[in-house]
């Protein structure tokens, strides 16, 4: 392992992590393909069926991965191949997809969520004057 200062260290991390997140958003990209495919045979907006906190997590899920992955690829701060930063875009796509695998098994699945019709509101009739109550205190109104 690479002996580095804690700048060094962040600027590893920080490159190791985006590279993941990088992976992450082409698995991401991949799911909202197949997203959009199922609302369109269900009649339903792909708006109303993507989860932002779980496009959020699943983004920092690639991150955590690619850092991780980058503090045992790379070596060197200097000299970083294209190979090693496909290397840490790979890790960041398998690495998620390991990980939220593995939580699928162990967590109970939430039911995805449903688009909730907005109900049409209820006209009020309006009372006729005749019906109404007379005030006996002879205030008008």
């Amino acid at each position: 392992m690479a002996q580095f200062d804690a700048v060094a260290w962040f600027q590893l991390l920080t490159l190791g992590g985006l590279a993941g997140a990088m992976g992450q958003a082409i698995r991401v990209i991949v799911g909202m393909k197949k997203l959009n495919d199922q609302a369109s045979n269900t009649n339903t907006s792909l708006a109303a069926m993507i989860v932002p906190t779980q496009l959020v997590i699943s983004l920092l899920i690639g991150f955590i991965a690619g850092a991780l992955a980058s503090s045992q690829l790379i070596s060197d701060l200097a000299h970083i191949s294209s190979q090693q930063i496909f290397a840490l875009s790979a890790a960041g796509y398998a690495g998620a997809d390991f990980i939220e695998g593995f939580m699928t098994r162990i967590t109970p699945s939430l039911p995805a969520p449903q688009p909730t019709p907005t109900p049409a509101p209820t006209p009020v009739a309006a009372a006729p004057l005749a019906d109404l109550p007379a005030s006996a205190d002879g205030a008008v109104g």
